[in-house]
């Protein structure tokens, strides 16, 4: 499948690069973004530009989670907090917080779009909620595509620097941006819930 998505990347380019980005979120097994370290090397020839490579990644991964933002988009708030009461516990989200909850991913989920961008898993899923809280579309596509181009820039330069000889630059870039953009992720997670124990604490007590 890997030279399937290389061959079609060699032939359209950076539009190659959207199509498969955004086939890669509709599909999550199918590895498109191996495509993006390949076309970081082939920048450094002089057959890509990392700026163009990045934005077409950006574009084409904000794209594809429109699958899964537009159809909890179209549900609506009020039948996703019926699904969060009935199975929120699995999140840790009890009865009394859907509510609060919901306003307040419909007013800042964007970060955490952004966030969870170069993460597996949690870069689709989180389209969920932002679709049914009521995320405006151009906010997540904005959040999902800066995400997205940021974390293909990383892959990308990789590559090129393994192309030009510091492969050893490129050992760390990768592991070293993940842990950037997962620590990121962990201070927020940590400040939300330090706001929402705030909240819960009666404005007497």
């Amino acid at each position: 499948m890997t030279e399937w998505i290389i061959q079609i990347v060699q032939d359209f380019g950076y539009v190659g690069i959207f199509l498969m980005l955004v086939l890669a979120r509709v599909l999550p097994p199918i590895p498109a973004e191996t495509v993006i370290p390949l076309a970081g090397m082939g920048a450094a020839s002089g057959q890509f530009n990392l700026l163009l490579v990045a934005l077409a990644a950006g574009l084409g991964s904000a794209v594809g989670e429109l699958v899964w933002y537009l159809p909890a988009h179209w549900m609506g708030r009020e039948r996703f907090e019926a699904f969060l009461r009935r199975h929120g516990h699995w999140l840790t989200v009890r009865p009394e917080q859907v509510s609060r909850a919901t306003d307040w991913f419909s007013r800042r989920g964007g970060v955490a779009v952004l966030l969870c961008q170069p993460l597996p898993g949690l870069r689709t899923l989180i389209s969920i909620p932002a679709g049914a809280c009521g995320l405006g579309m151009p906010v997540f596509l904005a959040y999902a595509a800066v995400g997205s181009a940021l974390w293909a820039l990383v892959l990308a330069t990789t590559g090129y620097l393994v192309r030009i000889g510091f492969p050893w630059i490129a050992d760390w870039m990768v592991p070293g941006a993940l842990a950037l953009f997962a620590g990121l992720l962990l201070a927020y997670i940590l400040r939300l819930v330090r706001h929402r124990r705030r909240v819960r604490i009666p404005s007497g007590g």
